[in-house]
């Protein structure tokens, strides 16, 4: 009982904190780092991702928590001398659906820990702050109410023109010393301040060669998501949802998930308006437009009954895993369709093709299966999405085959026939796909 009172003490803290933000947009908070405690950072330790990479000094999750209690007691102790200090980080590089590698910085043990504890001080404060157009790596906010919310703005909203954007290199372009005003607005505490900083200039390490940040926030840093949250709050969401709204005629939507956004609006006008003013509001804050990736498109309702007289097709447009298009409803009418986006479909199959191909041997069969069965339920918790039916049906068949295929070679004489194949998985099945998320947001709407 004992050990949880410091927590539940910090837990009202924090909701103190929450409070005192709602109370006053304003306030400035001075004293944070206190909340920085021993017993607070075991928590965070708790809560970081046991199976994570190590950083540089191979230490690993499992290797610190041998001697939790004397290492969280040394790095506070560390912090409160002010003899902390970030360590570099480890630069991978992952693939990108696209067929293209994004980098991943990969910082210490320690290092993350205590950016998880700055990360839960100033989530407490900016949840308060962030307005409702603003989805991703926020708590209680998904993907797929990001996707809920786009498609009301199209079908209930009236939104037949769309500002489809991306910004090149999101993450590798934030201004330093933009992000340190922008959070001068609400946190004047300097320790908090003095550490955000040391994590933004650490070294980056990459094949033994070392480089100093001088811009941008490293994609798997713990609190990289929340800064760059922050960073577009003021950027994007309070210039378009504040100032831009007010000189348009008509409404305005958008739909934001980190970097990944959508721009809706019922008027060609305020559209075309939008779009002559986003890059340059971007560029005063470092950031640019990817040319090939962004455009203006008219869609919607209105915009597909009125090309479906012309003989006109409608476009489409990708956002948040789904290649989003104007369909024929039930009753003759239209409404709004979605897929998997293409490239997302085949490389999700290659990457599970070269996988079931690599542990084939390596694992049992019930292992096999089991790794597989897993796989296959968090792609069909995502992308079992309103209207995507027939792609997870396609999806789900070709993995049928592919297991078939996999299975039949884990020895050099061959298994079984696709018949005993079936019969197997009676035995063995793999998750079926459903949809998990279907249309009762728009009855509940009043659609």
């Amino acid at each position: 009982m004992k050990d949880t009172e410091p927590i539940k003490a910090l837990s009202t803290e924090l909701n103190r904190l929450s409070e005192i933000a709602a109370k006053d947009s304003k306030v400035k908070f001075t004293s944070l780092a206190h909340l920085l405690t021993e017993e607070f950072l075991k928590s965070c330790y708790c809560e970081l991702n046991h199976q994570a990479a190590a950083g540089i000094d191979q230490v690993s999750y499992a290797s610190y928590g041998e001697n939790l209690e004397r290492n969280i007691a040394d790095l506070v102790k560390r912090m409160r001398e002010n003899r902390y200090r970030a360590n570099d980080i480890r630069r991978v590089w992952i693939p990108k659906p696209d067929g293209r590698q994004r980098p991943l910085g990969i910082p210490v043990l320690e290092d993350r820990i205590v950016q998880r504890g700055v990360a839960k001080i100033l989530n407490a404060i900016y949840e308060q702050d962030f307005l409702d157009v603003s989805y991703g790596f926020r708590e209680g906010k998904s993907c797929h109410d990001a996707l809920k919310t786009l498609e009301l703005s199209i079908m209930k909203g009236g939104a037949n023109y769309l500002v489809d954007v991306d910004i090149k290199g999101y993450f590798d372009h934030v201004d330093h010393k933009w992000l340190m005003r922008m959070l001068k607005e609400r946190i004047v505490d300097r320790t908090i301040l003095r550490l955000i900083g040391k994590w933004l200039r650490a070294g980056v390490l990459e094949e033994g060669e070392k480089t100093r940040n001088f811009v941008g926030v490293p994609q798997g840093g713990v609190i990289s998501p929340l800064l760059a949250n922050i960073y577009l709050h003021y950027v994007l969401d309070l210039w378009i949802m504040r100032k831009v709204k007010r000189e348009l005629a008509g409404r305005i939507y958008l739909i934001r998930y980190a970097d990944d956004f959508v721009i809706g609006c019922t008027d060609r006008e305020d559209a075309q308006k939008v779009w002559e003013m986003l890059p340059e509001r971007l560029k005063q804050f470092g950031l640019e437009l990817s040319p090939e990736k962004s455009r203006m498109i008219e869609f919607g309702r209105r915009a597909y009954l009125e090309g479906k007289k012309e003989g006109n097709r409608l476009g489409t447009f990708d956002f948040l895993g789904f290649t989003h298009y104007m369909t024929r409803s039930r009753k003759g009418g239209a409404r709004l369709g979605r897929k998997t986006i293409g490239k997302r479909y085949k490389s999700t199959l290659i990457a599970m093709n070269d996988k079931l191909r690599k542990l084939r041997n390596l694992l049992s069969f019930r292992e096999l299966h089991e790794h597989l069965g897993r796989v296959l339920k968090g792609y069909y918790n995502y992308y079992g999405f309103a209207g995507n039916a027939a792609t997870l049906s396609k999806f789900a068949y070709a993995v049928e085959h592919m297991w078939f295929k996999w299975l039949n070679r884990r020895s050099q004489r061959k298994s079984f026939n696709w018949e005993e194949f079936k019969e197997r998985l009676k035995r063995f099945p793999l998750p079926r796909p459903r949809i998990v998320k279907g249309y009762t947001w728009i009855y509940a709407a009043g659609m």
